[in-house]
């Protein structure tokens, strides 16, 4: 099948592979590219935004707080490739009022790819990745 969303600027909001995958509420906006799912933390796939007192820090965490609100629901799809999870966290691509989050912060230049898990993630063939 052609990959998902190609051709299309709006991603079908459906769950992906065989890994964990609900609909909620954000609770917290931890950082660039970790938030807060009702009691879930999530951290977005194959993407790296600053930590606290790194360049750029703020803007990506606002960034995440101005795309995905406290408050606003969201679709959380667990990546299939990482279900051992990260310090706790659900590894997953997360969709805000229709589009993806993971993709928006690529985008905006607040996040760097994570190469390193392009070999494991089931995102990985998706263009908005960029993986190689």
């Amino acid at each position: 099948p052609p990959p998902r969303n190609a051709g299309h600027p709006t991603p079908d909001l459906h769950c992906k592979g065989t890994a964990g995958c609900f609909t909620d509420r954000v609770t917290y906006i931890v950082d660039g590219d970790t938030l807060d799912v009702s009691s879930t933390r999530v951290r977005l796939t194959l993407v790296n935004a600053p930590e606290v007192g790194q360049s750029s820090y703020t803007e990506a965490k606002q960034f995440t707080a101005q795309t995905c609100p406290v408050g606003s629901e969201i679709l959380v799809d667990e990546d299939d490739g990482q279900t051992g999870g990260s310090y706790g966290r659900m590894i997953a691509v997360v969709y805000c009022g229709g589009a993806n989050l993971n993709a928006d912060l690529l985008r905006s230049g607040y996040a760097v790819l994570v190469t390193t898990y392009c070999s494991v993630s089931e995102f990985a063939a998706e263009p908005w990745t960029g993986c190689p």
